[in-house]
């Protein structure tokens, strides 16, 4: 009777983690700096770390990669990712802890469309908006 109240416990647990899990949450921005893949290097050209410069306290990033086209900022926590987002507006895209900030001007609106889908399907096969991946 315990082992099997145990189990129970142990499925709900996995149940939970999986219906709230979400893969974007473990992007490193890292694969686009110095990516070889054509896509990436079209959308993110001379990307480079930024995390050093444009991450601190005001501005609580763990990871920024920034390039000619847009700065990618990935945080630990959403509720600062949606207020980075927010502090962009115009300009910027959410998806999950990740916010990308468009340079004005580099990408058509096709182009920047193109990018947050990719973003958003990485890891994931559902976007947050319903969109298959």
């Amino acid at each position: 009777m315990a082992a099997g109240a145990v189990v129970g416990v142990a499925l709900v647990a996995v149940i939970l983690f999986l219906a709230t899990f979400d893969g974007r949450r473990l992007i490193d921005l890292g694969a686009w700096v110095g990516a070889e893949d054509p896509w990436r290097q079209s959308m993110v050209p001379n990307a480079r770390w930024a995390t050093d410069e444009l991450c601190d306290a005001d501005l609580p990033c763990t990871q920024a990669v920034q390039s000619d086209t847009l700065t990618m900022y990935r945080f630990l926590d959403r509720d600062h990712a949606v207020a980075a987002a927010r502090r962009f507006a115009g300009e910027s895209y959410l998806s999950g802890w990740i916010v990308v900030r468009f340079e004005p001007g580099r990408l058509t609106a096709a182009e920047r469309s193109e990018f947050a889908i990719g973003l958003d399907c990485m890891h994931v096969g559902t976007t947050e908006d319903g969109v298959e991946c």
